[in-house]
């Protein structure tokens, strides 16, 4: 009975979920909220990626809708040299349709959809100076970055809804694999 889904009743005639124990260590088996929206279908995934010399870019352009369903959503920007990563909400920029990129549902048996319309390489300016500036690498010219690790907090932002976001990477330095990887899942709020 120790790995079987049981319920309990509450003193105010409610239904309750009593967590799973493990047989071997009788400790109390739980995920977290953020993976137990990759099972529930309402987690994505998009990356775009590129090889770049001094001054090229990599940009995506991410729309949310006008609804109270909003994404939780982790940017990951990566170069294997240095390069700069900016942030700019709303964008001025515009959605190039031939640029769309589909999100990847992180549960590969839902066929549920994400509510973000997103693109790569964006048209039209950006006007304005970015909210955020992010420095990748050691040096202006170049210089391989050292890196590895993790974070025990997850760095999160609840996107505005009916709002526009920009992401530019640009190298700075010749032959630089940049990335832009978005993580997010989709949740209305409860009450």
């Amino acid at each position: 009975m120790s790995h079987l889904k049981r319920t309990m009743t509450m003193d105010n005639g409610t239904k309750d979920v009593v967590p799973r124990v493990d047989a071997s260590t009788n400790a109390i088996t739980t995920i977290s909220y953020t993976h137990h929206e990759i099972h529930g279908g309402s987690a994505y995934y998009v990356l775009h990626s590129a090889l770049a010399d001094a001054a090229g870019t990599i940009s995506i352009r991410i729309a949310t809708p006008n609804t109270t369903k909003w994404a939780h959503m982790v940017f990951d920007l990566e170069a294997s040299l240095a390069a700069t990563a900016q942030m700019w909400y709303p964008t001025t920029k515009t959605h190039v349709g031939d640029n769309a990129i589909v999100p990847m549902n992180r549960n590969h048996n839902s066929t549920n959809t994400s509510g973000l319309t997103i693109c790569h390489t964006p048209g039209g300016t950006q006007a304005g100076t970015a909210q955020l500036t992010k420095y990748i690498g050691a040096t202006a010219s170049g210089g391989r970055v050292a890196g590895g690790g993790g974070a025990s907090t997850r760095h999160e932002f609840i996107l505005k809804q009916n709002s526009s976001y920009y992401i530019l990477v640009t190298s700075r330095a010749d032959g630089n694999a940049m990335s832009i990887t978005l993580d997010w899942y989709e949740h209305t709020a409860k009450g």
